[in-house]
């Protein structure tokens, strides 16, 4: 009879040993998996802030480059005025 109960004793003792051990172990998995997860979109974090460093730098670039297309265009736009008023008074000097 008190084999029994010991066998009984053990045997719960080991289904709850069991179940928290396996617990403890699907805690650690869930965690291992989160830290993962946030060590990639750490990853992934920091290369798109170097895309974005990368893209802000372009950007000021073409800005500089716009502006200084306006400034030639507008240098050329005038000396186009300037060249067309100066045909035009070819033109009517060579029509007197």
């Amino acid at each position: 009879m008190t084999e029994t109960i010991v066998t009984a004793v053990v045997g719960i003792l080991t289904s709850v040993g069991g179940y928290f051990v396996g617990r403890r172990k699907r805690q650690n998995d869930f965690l291992s998996e989160l830290q993962g997860s946030i060590d990639m979109l750490s990853a992934k974090n920091a290369k798109l802030l170097e895309d974005i460093v990368e893209l802000r730098m372009q950007n000021a670039e073409l800005l500089a480059s716009v502006a200084s297309l306006k400034l030639q265009n507008e240098s050329l736009k005038k000396e186009i005025s300037e060249l067309n008023a100066r045909l035009e008074e070819l033109k009517t000097m060579t029509t007197k």
